[in-house]
């Protein structure tokens, strides 16, 4: 029985789509490999940004010189093109540890792919069973999921934003939604068998279209809906990310406000605080509009935490940029800011920008000058959590020295809580106490759990 090992770099979607991976190698018979050499090693990359690839490639070096007779198998954002040195022009193929590359949406494809790699194994009945490479049939695959109580559910795959610095369109495609009733359907799966949290991925969630493209109309506040009737079956929480401000609008706001799964924190990426960075970004809105947006949803949702993402030092960013940047930071007094310092990524418009570049030395200082907003916000924020009680599910646990468990996870404001116990309890969800704060992280005692 053939083995394999898969190394998922990138976001939660990355990680959804090894999921489906996974299931389709385990049905063709191939079994996990724990500590010893492969047969089959899948790669799935990032290429959000070229640091992203360049990590991802010098894993695959290193695999190939510690398991030499593996075949290498690369998928995820880096690859255009489904196949191997015989009959595919992909540009990894170059490299001599690549045996073979895959597009994610032709997973289901996988066991005609590797029968001509594994001559001595029968792949004839899966071939059969699992059909075409197509973004239908891979949504089709059961996910092998790690964790019953956390799961992903893809609902869309694709872009059509095309910011200045971003490869997505082109490695992800043109925005494609999944229709509504398969993704119910997957999500009431995922509730029957233990599911308490469901987030949502796509690369602009809430642009999406009912089984469709951008000429339908948007319906994200009807699936975020219909999706939560699933608590009367134990659904707790419904999460989603990423979301973009173009189409972040009034009915999605008052979804998340009325809805009993919703949890009171948005994931709403600005990139940046100046009106000029985001022209040059091409992300089609103001910083007045996304403060609106903002100011909108803590109005109809007075506990939320916000998190953003932002790029620091994109090209031509001038010292009056940045300072607009840091005053917005102040304002809005985030509670989460995935901070970036600008990498160019080959092949897209702000990769030519090269007469624009900042220096790297400032564009760290400008880095570490932002940082410590941040920290400063969202470090106060939860410093108003102390003495309250968070209801938290528990993500991790670890034994302690006095015989306890060290229990940590994410309360529904995606706050993270540290907490001991008398036992593990490793995927429930729990009344915490929160006694103290230490940086990001909230510690504190657990209220009675049955």
């Amino acid at each position: 029985m053939p083995s394999y090992k898969i190394k998922t770099f990138g976001c939660q979607m990355n990680h959804s789509d090894s999921e489906r991976v996974e299931s389709v190698l385990q049905q063709c018979g191939f079994s996990p490999c724990e500590n010893s050499e492969p047969d089959l090693y899948v790669v799935n990359t990032c290429s959000v940004r070229q640091r992203s690839e360049d990590k991802a490639y010098g894993f695959i070096v290193q695999q190939k010189r510690d398991f030499p007779n593996a075949l290498v198998a690369v998928t995820g954002c880096m690859v255009r093109q489904t196949g191997d040195k015989s009959n595919s022009s992909d540009g990894l193929l170059k490299y001599d540890p690549i045996d073979m590359v895959f597009r994610i949406e032709d997973t289901a494809r996988l066991p005609k792919l590797l029968e001509s790699h594994f001559r001595d194994y029968d792949f004839s009945d899966f071939i059969e069973g699992f059909g075409a490479g197509s973004l239908e049939n891979y949504f089709a695959i059961n996910p092998r999921v790690q964790n019953r109580a956390q799961v992903y559910v893809p609902i869309m795959q694709g872009c059509d934003k095309f910011c200045t610095y971003c490869i997505v369109p082109y490695t992800r495609g043109r925005e494609l939604s999944r229709p509504m009733a398969d993704i119910l359907k997957e999500c009431e799966t995922h509730v029957e068998h233990g599911a308490k949290e469901i987030t949502l991925l796509g690369q602009n969630v809430n642009s999406y279209t009912d089984g469709g493209g951008s000429g339908k109309p948007k319906c994200f506040a009807e699936l975020l809906r219909k999706i939560d009737t699933l608590h009367n079956k134990g659904l707790s929480r419904l999460r989603f990310t990423s979301a973009h401000p173009q189409d972040f609008t009034d009915d999605v706001i008052e979804a998340l406000a009325e809805m009993k799964t919703s949890c009171p924190y948005v994931h709403l990426p600005v990139q940046h605080g100046s009106d000029r960075v985001l022209r040059a970004m091409n992300r089609n809105y103001t910083v007045a509009k996304y403060e609106d947006i903002i100011a909108r949803i803590r109005k109809r949702i007075p506990s939320v935490t916000i998190a953003t993402d932002i790029i620091v030092g994109f090209p031509g960013e001038t010292e009056k940029d940045f300072q607009e940047l840091c005053d917005f930071a102040r304002r809005m007094k985030f509670d989460f800011s995935y901070t970036a310092i600008f990498s160019p990524r080959k092949n897209t418009p702000a990769s030519r920008m090269e007469k624009e570049f900042i220096p790297d030395e400032e564009k760290r200082r400008r880095f570490h000058a932002f940082d410590e907003i941040i920290k400063h916000t969202s470090w106060e924020n939860r410093e108003r959590a102390v003495g309250q009680t968070l209801q938290v599910l528990v993500e991790k646990c670890e034994p302690r020295p006095d015989k306890l468990y060290q229990n940590s996870g994410r309360s529904r404001e995606f706050f993270e809580v540290y907490f001991p116990a008398g036992r593990n309890l490793y995927g429930k969800e729990v009344e915490v106490e929160v006694v103290s704060r230490d940086g990001y992280v909230l510690y504190g005692e657990m209220k009675n759990y049955e």
